[in-house]
């Protein structure tokens, strides 16, 4: 019987492709670029509008729609106020806005100006600055140099480089491609060393407030400005067909950056896998415990990777060598030289593509890289999210949006350090919807009820079926949501709703959030009723 095995799967079809080079402005024409940027984007004044508790309470009863006393219809602002009573809001921490559209007009508000954790939803304000400021098309550019043109044996004397921008969507197919068209170019050799250039960000892995790098977890992946995968590795458990022997582990998209050690055993019984990720004296290593089914087919899973830069030198090295070049001395990590000669550039897919991903799939990572990306691009390199953070703060206030109690310390929402009101939100996504250029590229970007992305398996009745489009927050503290929603007659809303401490669990709070949702949805042109801010 053969050893089990870990391998790399093969990276062509792990992922899409997509398009022109960073910008890198300087000094004062930074900042008069920033101040016009600012001024376009400033629309018109709009009406301002986890592990949770213990168990639930009672089942609400079904949604009020009439007075009890009088068998009256309640405005749809009573029936939502109503509905807010639920067991699982906390009465003093949740936060609610609900706006009627174009105009901003406030339907419905409660605790709208007090800060709160917006979790996730906090990426609606990074999505927004993004597209206005770098503009949907814009592109990041990964560049590959070297000391020296390759010679007529395909030999680079000297060093190559791989100089990274902060591209956000570098997977094991993107570094396939580019390996590929080196090859086809005729580079067979590298005589030095592989060095990873992320200089373009500050070497800061993670947001203040975010989890210790010890969580594994995806969700918790550092940011870089050169990376891969979304600085993630998965993993995949093969049973062997043989109960008492050992699985097979692939890693994708490379195995040469890690230690695996593989504990696990196949058994006859239920699966109790377990794989952890441990960062120890520079090394990534990765530990599986526990029994997998035989016969039940391969399991996954998707751990968070220290030193992205590495991981991404690694995988290119890998992938490289399988393409017929060989990188004969270390991956280390330093600057391109001025000197350097540029071999390929590679380009993402544009911006407002990248930003649907986040959006649809809630990526931290991918978030704290375009906040970054700002900071770089307005302010200097290397991008930090202080600067990001700077940027967006400038954004925001020059659209006319008072941050005066807001507290931004992510760009992500994971932090639980972020706080801000749910009225900032909400009059964020009124003057989005007016923007031609801002409003469309943001709506599509958010889950669609009941259809894609965090919102798949919610709203999934035909009468709530998209009809809103919205992003989702979880953190340990905070339960959220936030976009767009029609009523049985079309008319668009924008809300908001901020549950911090809710009681009960996870689910109980989102059926709570989703009856709420649902009487919006359900509600008609002729009830609605204008009611004063609580």
């Amino acid at each position: 019987m053969s050893p089990p095995e870990v391998r790399t799967r093969s990276p062509r079809n792990l992922a899409r492709r997509g398009g022109s080079p960073i910008a890198a402005p300087t000094g004062q024409s930074i900042l008069a670029a920033f101040l016009a940027l600012l001024a376009i984007s400033v629309c018109p004044p709009a009406a301002r509008g986890a592990q949770q508790g213990p168990a639930p309470g009672p089942t609400p009863p079904p949604s009020p729609t009439a007075a009890p006393e009088t068998g009256a219809p309640l405005p749809l602002a009573g029936r939502l106020a109503a509905l807010l009573r639920q067991p699982a809001f906390n009465p003093e921490e949740t936060g609610v806005v609900v706006a009627l559209l174009p105009d901003g007009e406030t339907i419905f508000a409660r605790h709208a100006e007090k800060p709160l954790r917006p979790a996730s939803t906090l990426k609606i304000l990074t999505s927004a600055a993004a597209l206005a400021l770098l503009k949907p098309e814009f592109t990041y550019v990964t560049r590959i140099m070297a000391d020296t043109d390759p010679d007529g044996t395909g030999t680079v004397q000297g060093n190559l480089y791989l100089k990274g921008s902060g591209a956000p969507d570098l997977v094991g197919e993107s570094w396939w491609l580019m390996a590929r068209r080196l090859a086809s170019q005729g580079l067979r050799r590298v005589t030095g060393d592989l060095v990873a250039d992320e200089s373009y960000f500050d070497p800061v892995r993670r947001p203040p407030g975010w989890p210790a790098p010890g969580a594994d977890s995806w969700y918790n992946a550092p940011v870089g400005a050169l990376s891969c995968n979304f600085n993630v590795v998965t993993v995949l458990v093969d049973p062997s067909p043989v109960s008492g022997s050992r699985p097979d582990i692939t890693l994708e998209p490379a195995a040469s950056y890690f230690q695996v050690l593989n504990r696990a055993t196949t058994t006859n019984g239920p699966s109790t896998l377990k794989v952890d990720r441990f960062y120890e004296n520079g090394q990534n290593a990765l530990t599986i415990t526990g029994s997998i089914r035989r016969g039940g087919g391969p399991l996954t899973f998707h751990r968070a990777v220290e030193e992205p830069a590495f991981y991404a030198a690694h995988a290119f090295r890998e992938i490289a060598k399988r393409e017929g070049i060989v990188v004969e001395g270390g991956i280390v990590t330093g600057t391109t030289p001025e000197s350097a000669r540029e071999l390929h550039r590679h380009e993402s897919r544009p911006l407002s593509s990248l930003i649907r991903d986040m959006n649809k799939n809630s990526n931290n990572f991918m978030a704290e890289a375009f906040l970054k990306t700002i900071g770089a691009q307005f302010i200097g390199t290397p991008g930090t999210t202080a600067a990001g953070l700077d940027v967006l703060r400038t954004y925001l206030t020059g659209m006319g949006i008072d941050l005066s109690t807001t507290r931004l310390a992510d760009g992500s929402g994971l932090s639980d350090e972020s706080l801000l009101p749910a009225r900032v939100l909400a009059e964020l996504l009124v003057r989005s919807w007016g923007d031609f250029e801002l409003g469309p590229e943001l709506t599509v970007s958010l889950p669609i009820g009941g259809a894609d992305g965090t919102l798949d398996e919610r709203f999934v009745n035909e009468d709530s079926r998209r009809h809103l489009r919205a992003k989702t927050g979880r953190i340990a503290s905070a339960l959220t949501l936030a976009g767009y929603a029609t009523n049985r007659d079309g008319r668009p809303f924008a809300f908001v709703i901020f549950a911090n401490h809710p009681r009960g669990t996870i689910e109980t709070v989102h059926r709570a959030m989703d009856r709420f949702l649902d009487e919006l949805l359900r509600s008609t042109d002729a009830d609605l009723a204008t009611a004063p801010q609580s």
